[in-house]
Parts: structure tokens; C-alpha cells; sequence
């Protein structure tokens, strides 16, 4: 409700308004033993806060007072419902590698083939991190030093109007540190490429390595069968003509291919068990790949030209 002062001018409510529906922070240990991956940023900003300022932030994150929380390449920009009658708009700004520093990174990367399997799970060995430091990297990969110059990592930015990092900031940086927690992945994206298009620029690296360019960079069977084709200017007569090259697409041979060729590309899994763990998967492949094609032709089933038509 709003209060009003002597001279009939409203102020501020006491508490902030409610958000229904808003980004919460889940943690069941608070901020405690988070990873290495978010501990750095959050204990930074811990440390540049004034104390009450981080409590009521901590509160903010807890009741779910962020309306918004999009992650993008480089950057998250939030809105945070404080005591006004709009969200404020809060930034992050992450420092993003360059060009040559990504070529680097892809490179120590694709050296182990560990890394690459870790990824595809989701998961960030903790190994990753001396190994890019030791790249000589103007920036890490695990954010630690915010502020309000345009050399922090990250720039922080809210507007508030309140000395940073302010309430508002701590809100949005306990969500980003969960998220990290979940989606370690995420740190890749924050400083400038998304995990898919490192995954695929690794395996370029290692397929350009081990196997040499022609295979690194391969070409759709589409695009080598495109000098096949007429010219347009001597099938303009038949231009409208419907023919029967869709039906010649059919009866294209299939390309013959590797048989589990991600898992021999990753090669032996860094995790112990009864059983080699890329043998299972091969199996469940197989299995899988086999019940598919029963079902697909169970679904068809079967022709014959002596059935009556319906």
C-alpha cells in the first residue's frame, strides 16, 4: 500500500513489489560451497558491497524479485523489481575473447579428448581452468573482478542510480552463479561463443589433426553434385515441366559412413566401471537403431499387389 508523507507526497513502500512469477534463487546451501566456476564472482561482489546492501540483494534473489534473466553471448541483462513502480534494468558486461585468443583456446582444448566428452555432458573439468590460464589469456575463463570501469570483468551497470554493486546487481548475480552451478558451460558463452559452436570448432581441430583438412572441412553430397546440373539457360523449354527429379533423389546409393563415429572420435571414456562405457553406448545404439527400423516397418506394413485397394 502506499504511504504518504505530511506533504501529501507519496514514497516508496517499505518492501519491494511483488512478482508473480519471477527467477528465484533455489539454492539449498545459500551461497555457500558453490563451485569454482561461480564462487569467484559472487565472493567479489560480496566484497565491493556494502553488507546490508548484499542481504536485501540475497532476499531479492530468494523471492524472486528478477523479472527477467537472459543469458547472451558476452552479456546478461536483467530487470529487477525493486520498491519503484518499474523493474530496473541491470548489466553485466563480460570481457570477450578475441579472435586469436578463441583460436588458442580451441586449441588446448581439442588436445584431450576428455574435454570434448565432459562437454557433451554438460560437465566442466576442473581441469580446463590452469590449462586456459596458462594460455596467457588477458581474461580467465571464470569472471572475478567486477566493476564499473571498462576494464572490470564484468562492467556492472543498473539503473537505480545507487553506488554499485548495488542491490540489484547482487540479486542477478546470485542467479548467474546457480545458473553457472547447473550450466557450467554457460561461462563459454559469456565470454563470446555459444558451447554448440565450440564443440563443433573442437572437433574441426581435432578431425584438421589427426585426419588433414579435406577431412576437417567436409562437403554435403548436395553441394559436389551441383556441376551436374544444366544451365538454366538451355532447360528454359522444360522450365515448367514437371519431371520425375524427385524420385531420382530416392534411388540415390547411400554414402557409406563410420559406424559410431562420435564415440571413436572421443575415444575411451575417463570413467571407470565393470564395463568399458563406450561399449555400452555402441550397444544401446545398435539396439536402439534396430528396434526403430522394426517399427518403422511394422508401421508400413506389408505390400503386396494383390490387396484390394481401399
Amino acid at each position: 500500500m502506499t504511504q504518504w508523507t505530511d506533504s501529501n507526497r507519496p514514497r516508496p513502500p517499505e518492501n519491494p513489489r511483488r512478482v508473480i512469477g519471477g527467477f528465484k534463487f533455489k539454492r539449498k546451501q545459500g551461497s555457500a560451497e558453490l563451485p569454482w566456476t561461480a564462487a569467484p564472482l559472487l565472493e567479489a561482489i560480496a566484497a565491493e558491497t556494502d553488507p546490508d546492501d548484499f542481504s536485501e540483494g540475497w532476499s531479492y534473489a530468494l523471492s524472486g524479485q528478477c523479472v527477467s534473466f537472459p543469458c547472451t553471448a558476452g552479456r546478461v541483462d536483467a530487470s529487477v523489481q525493486g520498491r519503484a513502480s518499474r523493474p530496473y534494468a541491470v548489466s553485466l558486461k563480460f570481457a570477450q575473447w578475441s579472435p586469436d585468443e578463441w583460436d588458442k583456446v580451441v586449441q588446448a582444448l581439442a588436445a584431450e579428448a576428455v574435454f570434448s566428452a565432459r562437454f557433451l555432458v554438460g560437465e566442466m573439468p576442473e581441469a580446463v581452468g590452469p590449462i586456459l590460464l596458462g594460455l596467457g589469456m588477458r581474461f580467465g575463463l571464470v569472471p572475478g573482478k567486477p566493476g564499473t570501469k571498462a576494464t572490470s570483468d564484468p562492467v556492472i551497470s543498473c539503473t537505480c542510480g545507487l553506488a554499485q554493486p548495488c542491490k540489484h546487481v547482487v540479486a542477478v548475480a546470485h542467479l548467474l552463479a546457480e545458473r553457472i552451478e547447473t550450466e557450467p558451460l554457460v561461462l563459454f558463452l559469456l565470454r563470446g561463443m555459444a558451447i554448440e559452436r565450440l564443440l563443433e570448432r573442437i572437433q574441426e581441430s581435432r578431425t584438421l589433426a589427426t585426419r588433414g583438412e579435406s577431412h576437417a572441412h567436409p562437403l554435403p553430397a548436395a553441394a559436389t553434385d551441383a556441376a551436374l546440373e544444366p544451365r538454366l539457360e538451355s532447360a528454359l523449354a522444360d522450365f515448367w515441366r514437371p519431371g520425375t527429379r524427385l524420385h531420382d533423389l530416392e534411388s540415390r546409393p547411400r554414402l557409406t559412413h563410420a559406424p559410431h563415429a562420435i564415440l571413436r572420435r572421443l575415444g575411451a571414456s575417463p570413467l571407470g566401471g565393470r564395463f568399458p562405457l563406450v561399449g555400452l553406448l555402441a550397444t544401446i545404439y545398435d539396439t536402439m537403431r534396430e528396434n526403430a527400423s522394426q517399427l518403422r516397418d511394422r508401421d508400413r506394413g506389408p505390400l503386396s499387389s494383390d490387396s484390394p485397394e481401399k
